[in-house]
């Protein structure tokens, strides 16, 4: 029997939770294409996509992604250009990643409706020339085309796969966008043009960038994440080779496509092993009922502020939730009398299990850790995958904590990004060479490991706040870019920006400030602030409200307290 070290990285204890297959089997090589395409193509006419009252089999996914592959070689898309894609959860979007995937471009995936100054920072960036826009983006950044790199952006709109009948409704309620010329260009033109194109073949090594996913990190600044082919299908067959499946499961996604944990594992993870996917452009957690008594799926991937909302619906107290087989809960953490109300609920009603729960990031590719029916402590996130490696260490150090002592988050690990895109400084601020000559990504949680693996988080080093924005899409909220924002502003000496609970967009920001001598807070100088905010953050970052104060709560290492702010708006009903 090994002798036990106490240093989680090395003793692996949360490998008792997996078969020796799980832990031991390759995992899977080639791109994110092939091995979908190669786990259906036996299959055709299973169901692949469900899209309101629309079934997509595995074959027209095959024939649509063909039609797309043809039509990006049209626009000259060459393997290694970075194409943005900026649509929310409709069949297109899956139909351009994995077109892009197969002739060895980048799918760059930012949220659609971002904010003119963020989509133009996301086009410039990458320099992209080809840019796949949904409707409302269009509208967003029109005008400002010009100020990028673009030839060819092309416009889609959510009803082009719907049921006929729909989308005859669609179209008389939306009516079809009027584009205003080049570079733009309607879906169905983009699809005309390559019909007489050719397939290219194209070699595309699997540790070579696939897919681009954006992120604040722990400040909010927006960085580019490069996940590798490699990474992508090391993540999806990790977060399902410990759970039975059979083909023709059913997972409803829920969120919106530009997060990896619903792009990669509540849709192409489902894909690939044979699952039928459910896409909500625009999911609404109040119609909970309503979507099980329509699409009765066995997978959901939600966010605690989703999950929360179940609660309220009266419905969901009599009805049959015997279809839910697996629920996952992440992004953030839940309280647990919340999770325990949730679990209730479920349960009573007959849901195989519980909320599982994981930890993970972009940089990570997505999920680093998962509970299972064997292993659901109740305030922990579970246990590292079959193939991550996790060690706890002393903040600012790579020196590991023994289990039990609290320190910072470390994963190591198959799914680990490339870096961030043409960021290298950023890159080596989190990702750290260890004693053992492993990359290890420095989270920023704080938290520790039990002696069966299990992982428990505490806190966090910096602050990270999620949030609906107008377009009902969850993202993130980071107070330090804000704080950063609001302080370029003259008038401002000092402030804090703190996450109000709020029912309709979960949290929304509120600013605590203390003027400079010689400014007054009056209306006027509020709006002078949020006129400067605009400038620099997306809509969704912009405070709700300013609190002028004389002075900020300070802890006892003389930082701003802003838990004390935090009760303070809760008490003020802010």
């Amino acid at each position: 029997m090994t002798q036990k070290t106490g240093y989680p990285s090395i003793d692996k204890p949360w490998l008792k939770y997996y078969s020796e297959e799980a832990v031991n089997a390759p995992l899977p090589d080639g791109t994110i294409y092939e091995y979908m395409l190669k786990n259906n193509r036996d299959f055709p006419d299973d169901i692949a996509i469900r899209y309101f009252s629309r079934r997509i089999k595995y074959k027209e996914l095959f024939s649509r992604i063909d039609d797309c592959t043809r039509a990006l070689s049209a626009l000259g898309v060459q393997p290694g250009e970075i194409v943005t894609v900026a649509l929310p959860s409709i069949p297109e979007v899956l139909y351009i990643v994995y077109a892009l995937n197969r002739i060895g471009a980048v799918a760059n995936m930012i949220h659609p409706l971002a904010g003119e100054n963020e989509l133009l920072y996301y086009l410039n960036e990458t320099e992209s020339r080809v840019v796949i826009l949904f409707d409302g983006t269009y509208s967003i950044i029109q005008r400002a085309i010009g100020q990028t790199k673009v030839r060819h952006a092309v416009v889609v709109t959510a009803g082009e796969s719907l049921p006929f009948g729909l989308k005859q409704l669609y179209m008389l309620k939306s009516g079809k966008p009027k584009l205003a010329g080049a570079p733009f260009m309607a879906w169905s033109d983009f699809i005309r043009g390559g019909r007489d194109k050719d397939i290219p073949r194209v070699e595309k090594g699997p540790l070579t960038v696939a897919i681009i996913s954006h992120t604040g990190g722990t400040t909010g600044e927006p960085k580019g994440v490069m996940c590798s082919d490699y990474a992508c299908n090391a993540l999806m067959y990790q977060i399902v080779c410990n759970f039975p499946h059979n083909r023709q499961g059913h997972c409803m996604s829920v969120l919106p496509p530009f997060i990896n944990y619903s792009l990669i594992e509540s849709m192409l993870a489902m894909l690939v092993i044979g699952y039928e996917v459910t896409l909500i452009p625009k999911y609404e957690p109040k119609r909970f009922d309503k979507y099980i008594s329509e699409y009765h799926p066995n997978i959901v991937l939600s966010i605690p502020a989703y999950w929360e909302a179940i609660l309220n619906i009266e419905a969901l107290k009599t009805m049959d939730l015997s279809c839910l087989e697996q629920v996952y809960t992440g992004g953030e953490a839940m309280p647990e009398k919340t999770e325990q109300a949730v679990n209730e609920l479920l349960l009573s009603r007959g849901a195989k299990y519980g909320l599982l729960k994981g930890l993970g990031s972009t940089e990570l590719t997505g999920g680093a850790t998962q509970t299972y029916a064997s292993c659901n402590v109740r305030g922990s996130v579970g246990v590292p995958l079959s193939h991550m490696n996790c060690k706890v260490v002393e903040p600012d150090t790579t020196e590991e904590l023994r289990q039990g002592q609290v320190g910072e988050i470390c994963f190591s690990g198959p799914t680990m990004m490339l870096g961030y895109y043409k960021n290298k400084a950023a890159t080596d601020e989190i990702v750290k060479i260890h004693a053992d000559g492993e990359r290890w990504l420095h989270t920023g949680d704080l938290g520790y490991i039990n002696e069966d693996g299990v992982l428990f988080v505490t806190g966090r080093i910096k602050r990270i706040i999620m949030t609906k924005g107008k377009d009902a899409q969850v993202t993130k909220l980071f107070p330090d870019r804000i704080e950063k924002a609001l302080c370029t502003h003259p008038a401002v000496e000092l402030c804090c920006v703190v996450g109000v609970p709020d029912a309709e967009r979960i949290h929304i920001p509120v600013a605590y400030m203390v003027l400079k001598s010689g400014f007054t807070a009056d209306e006027a100088l509020t709006q002078g602030i949020l006129s400067t905010c605009r400038e620099l953050l997306p809509n969704y970052m912009l405070p709700e409200c300013i609190v002028y104060r004389n002075d900020l709560p300070r802890t006892e290492r003389g930082k701003v307290d802003y838990r004390a702010l935090e009760a303070l708006a809760a008490e003020s009903n802010l």
